[in-house]
């Protein structure tokens, strides 16, 4: 049964009380309204719940190290960016059954909101170190390429950097934090993987059509779970039970549409 450790829970707690702190002194009010949107209606925490985990798996104490805390919350903010400029981009007037910020507050403040939260986003990274930046950075980069080939009709290729990189990011981070070299080049492997098949889910709950590569993808994210366990052991155990369960939802085409991950 998939259930995650008491100990990633209370990490996370501490992670979603950080950010109901985020842009709390904005100005103006409209701005602060758009900003904090998605802020004050969380999602399922998805992102942060794999760093976290992902970060126990490798050293159980890491979930008091205030770095990795700092880390699910940054990729948390990157996702809300991601979901204000999708809004814009793809005319979103609903998202998770209620109107999005852009229909409240206007296609203009919601850009805004989306270059406060990548700001807060910068400011909060460069305390992590100057590699973490850089990744970020890349990672930022490589999301935007993503969205310029899914507005150009490029969903396939679209679908390797729309969504994988943030993704990516989830594992990379703790990697780097916690000096887990060892881990590096599958963890971005991993990752890597899992945002592709995300995008699949995701595709497959709005269309109803599975993706060709749907099996190629997982059975790579199965691969790379098993090389990652032979390096780690028995600490893996949680983590692997994580991906288990996206890999469930995800061939269900129920990952993406879930209200929660929180069993």
């Amino acid at each position: 049964m998939y259930i995650l450790p008491r100990d990633v829970l209370v990490a996370l707690e501490r992670v979603v009380a950080d950010l109901q702190e985020v842009g709390r002194d904005i100005k103006p009010e409209s701005l602060r309204g758009a900003t904090r949107y998605y802020i004050e209606k969380p999602g399922k925490m998805l992102r942060p719940i794999l760093l976290l985990t992902f970060s126990y798996s490798l050293d159980r104490r890491s979930l008091m190290d205030p770095r990795v805390l700092q880390a699910a919350t940054i990729v948390e903010l990157l996702h809300i960016v991601s979901l204000l400029q999708d809004d814009v981009m793809d005319k979103h007037d609903e998202r998770r059954g209620a109107k999005t910020p852009r229909v409240i507050y206007g296609d203009e403040r919601t850009v805004l909101a989306s270059d406060w939260l990548i700001a807060e986003s910068i400011k909060r990274a460069v305390k992590l170190g100057e590699e973490v930046v850089e990744y970020l950075a890349d990672v930022a980069q490589r999301l935007s390429m993503g969205q310029a080939l899914d507005l150009e009709g490029e969903r396939e290729k679209a679908a390797e950097l729309k969504t994988a990189p943030l993704i990516e990011a989830t594992l990379v981070l703790p990697a780097l934090l916690l000096k887990r070299r060892d881990v590096l080049e599958l963890a971005k492997r991993l990752g890597a993987s899992l945002g592709v098949l995300y995008q699949y889910s995701d595709d497959m709950s709005d269309e109803g059509e599975r993706r060709d590569k749907t099996a190629e993808v997982t059975a790579e994210v199965k691969n790379v779970l098993a090389k990652m366990r032979e390096v780690i052991g028995e600490a893996f155990t949680p983590f692997e039970n994580l991906v288990n369960e996206i890999l469930k939802r995800a061939l269900q085409a129920s990952l993406t549409v879930a209200r929660s991950f929180i069993p």
